[in-house]
């Protein structure tokens, strides 16, 4: 296979690349493992076997690269000092519990995720990762110290739970418990803490999370005057929480909605008149629309407060989605409810009153959940909405029971092994909140757990993480092969129909990037069944094969075609990492599939699906109000979601990006990279000093006027965000596996070592706040030296060698161009790559418009109002070179911090790194009505071509697929800029007028007032 035919390079891409320097190395397969050269990984002697430690390229060790003063690293060091902060001795209590040993008094969990449901434990994995990386950037001992003290106690808890091996019983779980319904307001409803063995509810995240506008409403029937008991409460912990109590403590007793993210004392409340009585039905409702929020009480209006400036969304991702449980430890809820609905809109009085005279009144029921409690008994409270979102029933607590018995030797958990290995045969457990039926992404804490190991032996040479991890492949490989052998059901070994049903299934499928792992353990243990066992992750159902086929089925109308459990739209987090893993499996066994299923998946996410800050999915007219979920191609517009863009799924993707990289040498992932980086990574990181919890985003929110919530304790976006703000240096620069080649890929302050060159290198920048960079050579030697040229440096890339101009082919934007010199030390390459301002027009809407400044996003500051765009007319301040920033979008000098601010239009614009929760929109609409050239109007319509736009592969409701919805008469003319003379600008006015006029948009007339107008802009256009 040539290199211009590789998987993942265009031959556009290839040809650019050759012309430039060296032509780029691009490999088709992997170089054997057997031959490959053994690269440290920060610890002298242990070798690297991890993503691109055998390709023609491969990454530097963390330890190599150290990050100078800049933007990357004050975002670092917050971080940094976060994981200083934090109690590592949290993280093990509840592994301690499933271990049967005793915890330190006084500890509390960290809280979130972390908190005793099926999700506890991610969180240490992703700070066994974070604690690594902060040792090996600059060698603190603290870091290390904490981490070694981890691995010590998971060993032990890993220990102890084989050691029950040969205790009598078996592995089985105790029975579901015993929970009955009663009579409710309409059919059957469930009594808390009053004999039916139901004490309260935890519901599923997607239940509260995307919620900004909403209605809670539900029938309560109190059996005791009890104050501050919840109707519901959901939240973090006492500060961060929205709750409903039937009777508060204020005068009267009366019921009471707050939500605060400070704690009691910054409620916002709305409270109601009297008390409500005990052995009766009474119907609650809270509405919020904007500002306005409401309380009910059968049906009227009680209360009413117009000042709420808190929303759902400003809980961040609340771990403690409870119905009859207070954030507090006020009492249990002693009653009887039922029709529980969550609405995501404000319902009318009206609505509102239909709900006191039916189950569903007048509104169909809950559209986000309805919770009716029909069923005949048992512990999950199935959800009625169409969403799926069953509820499960916390038992009364039962005193007594031993500890369980593992069923395969070697595991390590936070939750039971039970909790991992019902996802598969016989139960095929599916996601929910019951903690004894229900799984939660097992495999993904699994998969953390495992990749923390792996990072604090290859980062910090900690010997006994190794022999955790390799214990913990062999229980996988027991867990996924035999499979549950101890249930009364067993019916044999787990088959290939078998995984591909686990695979399928929303979030409970979701094994993150497991199968990286595996080909990596097999690689520093020459076993071949950790190989297999990564190939049991395949989902083999229904994408991968559809990945290597290049057919994009990420969202489809009728998903009964394609697998069992397959969803109509795919969640993306569940399913990006597994691509990262599937390149772990190619670059260890050459099968070229898994390649191509890679490369393949990524196209369809960037650009197809990607927002201008780097990231992907959310809603869109018709869809199911699920905003972690993969858009339809190409849907941009139609898809900016007031919560999409998931911080954890981007990491992922830039992760995919860079390894792909390593196979291909294709410039265009690691552009993608800077773009996710410098944008929604860094900006997922708050500016604030806090060490209370980790200051990350969950989503990034893109709608006009949306804001920003940082907190993330315990979930996976707040996970992930320990990992990616403590490695910012693995991709600055990386080297050729033969020693020829350095690359320099991003443009970021740094020192980078190469021991083995006896070569230091030095980035003197303070990109991105500034468009050039300054490398200082020590060392000696032949060497190429290959910088990339950004595909946004449109306003040139020259580069001087010691003040003199390299003798290199002039740099197209997109490609690397390469440096052949024997360098001596001392030497200096400066590079210039003038940043210039450019609009990125949506995919599916040419006039929804983001502002880009070199790499960065610069979206506009405040908040328009009522979701609506800021509308900017801008091409009558371009000159002939086409240059916003002369009058259009002009410079306005830098914030105290450094960063780049613009204006226009009295508006300000600055990038979207910045870390706070000040309002902004990250898209505009353009609005260019008239064609005008300068200040001279033709009088001429500014028409649309019919560009048969929006062009979805899956119909939206309500938008017609093709529209008629393309660039303007003044969007063609302008891609064209800049215009060397006044005459090739007329020209082109000229030669576009007459394709309008053979498509029907113009007149013969029109064109010649528009090619007249033209012509009289000369001095208008003058640069």
């Amino acid at each position: 296979m040539t290199a211009s035919e590789k998987p993942g390079v265009s031959r556009r891409t290839f040809v650019r690349a050759s012309t430039v320097g060296l032509a780029l190395a691009v490999t088709a397969k992997p170089v054997p493992a057997a031959a490959a050269e053994a690269s440290a990984a920060g610890v002298a002697g242990i070798p690297y076997v991890g993503a691109g430690s055998n390709t023609a390229v491969r990454p530097f060790a963390l330890g190599e690269v150290r990050l100078n003063a800049g933007l990357l690293q004050e975002k670092r060091d917050r971080m940094k000092a976060f994981l200083q902060a934090f109690d590592e001795r949290r993280f093990l209590m509840l592994f301690n519990d499933q271990a049967g040993r005793p915890n330190p008094p006084g500890l509390q969990l960290p809280g979130g995720w972390e908190n005793g449901g099926l999700l506890s434990g991610h969180w240490a994995g992703h700070y066994l990762s974070a604690l690594a990386q902060a040792y090996a950037d600059q060698g603190q001992q603290v870091f290390k110290d904490k981490l070694d003290w981890m691995v010590d106690e998971l060993a032990a808890c890993q220990a102890a739970i084989t050691a029950r091996m040969d205790a009598p019983g078996g592995g089985n779980e105790p029975e579901e418990p015993v929970i009955g319904r009663v009579e409710g307001r309409f059919g059957k409803g469930l009594r808390l803490n009053g004999g039916s063995g139901a004490e309260h509810l935890r519901l599923p995240q997607e239940a509260v999370s995307q919620l900004t506008d909403f209605t809670i409403a539900t029938w309560v029937n109190l059996a005791v005057a009890q104050t501050w008991s919840r109707i519901f409460d959901f939240g973090q912990n006492t500060t961060v929480n929205m709750f409903l109590t039937a009777r508060s403590g204020a005068a009267g007793n009366p019921p009471r909605f707050a939500i605060t993210i400070g704690g009691s004392g910054q409620e916002q409340q709305i409270t109601g008149t009297s008390a409500l009585p005990t052995g009766q039905w009474a119907h609650l409702a809270v509405t919020l629309s904007g500002t306005v929020g409401t309380l009910y009480v059968n049906g009227a209006a009680v209360a009413t407060n117009t000042g709420m400036t808190l929303d759902p969304t400003s809980l961040g991702v609340p771990g403690n989605i409870w119905i009859g449980r207070s954030q507090y430890g006020d009492p249990l809820l002693d009653a009887t409810i039922d029709e529980f609905h969550v609405f995501d809109r404000a319902l009318s009085a009206g609505e509102v009153q239909s709900l006191t005279t039916s189950a569903a009144g007048s509104t169909g029921g809950g559209n986000i959940a309805w919770y009716r409690f029909e069923e005949e008994g048992g512990s999950t409270a199935l959800d009625s909405s169409p969403n799926g979102r069953d509820a499960g029933i916390v038992p009364v607590t039962q005193g007594g029971g031993g500890l369980w018995v593992p069923t395969h030797p070697g595991y390590l958990g936070a939750i039971p092994e039970d909790a991992v290995i019902r996802l598969g045969p016989p139960r095929f457990a599916v996601y929910g909140s019951n903690l004894g039926t229900n799984v939660w992404a097992p495999w993904y804490t699994q998969h953390k757990i495992m990749r923390g190991l792996l990072d604090a032996y290859y980062l910090t040479g900690n010997e006994k993480a190794r022999e955790v991890v390799i214990k913990m492949a062999e229980w996988a490989h027991l867990a996924l092969t035999v499979g549950d052998k101890n249930h009364p059901q067993y019916q044999g070994p787990i088959t290939r129909s078998d995984l591909n049903l686990m695979w399928d299934t929303y979030i409970a499928g979701e094994y993150g990037g497991a199968n990286e792992v595996f080909p990596e353990i097999h690689a520093l243990t020459g076993d071949a069944k950790h190989l297999d066992t990564a190939r049991l992750f395949d989902n083999r159902e229904s994408l991968f094969g559809a990945c290597v086929e290049n057919r994009d089925i990420l969202v489809v109308t009728d998903p009964a075609d394609l697998g069992r459990r397959r969803p109509a739209r795919l969640h993306v987090n569940q399913h990006v990492p597994n691509f990262v893993g599937y390149l772990r499996i190619f670059e260890q066994s050459g099968d070229e599939d898994y390649f191509q299923a890679a490369k393949n998946f990524f196209g369809m996410v960037v650009p197809h699906r990607m927002f201008s800050h780097g990231g992907t999915g959310g809603n869109y007219p018709g869809s199911n109000n699920n905003i972690e979920m993969f858009q339809n191609r190409d849907n941009i517009a139609n898809a900016i979601a007031q919560g999409g863009a998931e911080t954890c799924s981007i990491y992922n993707v830039s992760k995919l990006a860079r390894n792909l990289f390593f196979h291909t040498q294709d410039p265009a992932y690691i552009d993608y990279y800077e773009r996710a980086v410098l944008n929604q990574i860094a900006g997922s990181r708050a500016d604030v000093a806090t060490t209370s919890n980790p200051q990350v985003t969950y989503f990034q929110p893109l709608t006009p006027g949306a804001n920003r919530s940082y907190g993330n304790t315990g979930t996976c976006c707040g996970g992930t965000g320990l990992e990616n703000h403590t490695k910012y240096q693995e991709t600055v620069y990386f080297r050729a596996a033969d020693g020829s080649a350095l690359w320099v890929n991003l443009f970021v302050p740094s020192t980078m070592t190469w021991a083995e060159k006896n070569l230091v290198v030095t980035q003197e920048t303070n990109f991105p706040r500034e468009a050039r960079t300054k490398l200082v050579i020590d060392g000696a030697g032949a060497l190429d030296i290959k910088l990339r040229v950004p595909a946004w440096a449109r306003n040139g890339f020259t580069v001087r060698i010691n003040g003199t101009m390299a003798p290199v082919r002039a740099a197209e934007p997109g490609t690397y161009v390469t440096l052949r010199r024997t360098w001596r030390p001392g030497d200096v390459i400066d590079v210039s790559m003038p940043f210039s301002i450019r609009i990125e027009r949506a995919i599916d809407r040419p006039d929804t418009q983001s502002v880009m400044w070199g790499p960065l996003l610069m979206p506009i500051v405040g908040n328009p109002g009522g979701g609506s765009y800021r509308e900017l007319s801008l091409y009558r301040y371009l000159k002939r070179d086409g240059d916003y920033a002369r009058a259009a979008i002009t410079p306005a000098g830098t914030s105290a911090a450094g960063d780049p601010i613009f204006t226009t239009h009295g508006f300000t614009l600055r990038p979207w790194y910045v870390g706070d929760t000040q309002a902004h929109s990250a898209y505009f609409r353009r609005v260019e009505p008239q064609i005008v050239f300068g200040s001279i109007d033709s009088g001429v319509p500014n028409v649309r071509r019919n560009d048969g736009l929006p062009d979805y592969d899956v119909p939206v409701s309500g938008i017609p697929s093709p529209g008629t919805d393309g660039l303007t008469f003044l969007d063609v003319v302008w891609d064209n800029a800049p215009f060397a003379t006044h005459g090739a600008f007329v020209a082109t006015v000229a030669r576009t007028a007459e394709q309008f006029v053979a498509a029907g948009r113009l007149t013969d007339e029109q064109k010649d007032a528009v090619v007249a107008a033209a012509a009289r802009a000369r001095s208008e256009l003058a640069p």
